[in-house]
């Protein structure tokens, strides 16, 4: 339900439009959006049990989409230095206020427009 596929498309572009297609399904899924919702109403306390389960969700995710922004640093598509948390963390953010915060649909094409908007800034 929550497996997460690590694309290779041979572009850092077209890696993460599949990645945020894949959060998109995962936000928006009719197995895993009552699941999304209960994570996003957590307190965010330290003890709060869901807040612990997001945090070690997002942190497993994040450690099995490294290859995809190794692979585009070694392209030259990223700069040398580049915070390797803050193109997911943009784009990711906004697929979850999107679907979640504003309860709206996720279109298509979503995935593609959100990327480009947040790409040029990641790039030489």
């Amino acid at each position: 339900m929550l497996d997460i596929g690590i694309p290779d498309t041979g572009s850092l572009r077209g890696d993460l439009i599949a990645l945020t297609e894949q959060v998109a399904a995962l936000v928006t899924g009719v197995r895993t959006r009552a699941v999304v919702r209960a994570l996003a109403s957590g307190t965010g306390l330290a003890d709060d049990e869901l807040a612990a389960l997001a945090r070690d969700f997002f942190a497993d995710r994040f450690a099995h989409e490294q290859p995809v922004f190794a692979r585009a640093a070694a392209r030259g598509e990223l700069p040398p230095g580049a915070d390797p948390k803050l193109l997911p963390d943009l784009i990711a953010g906004a697929v979850w206020v999107r679907a979640v915060l504003r309860n709206e649909p996720v279109p298509p094409g979503f995935a593609a427009a959100v990327v480009d908007a947040v790409l040029p800034a990641g790039r030489t």
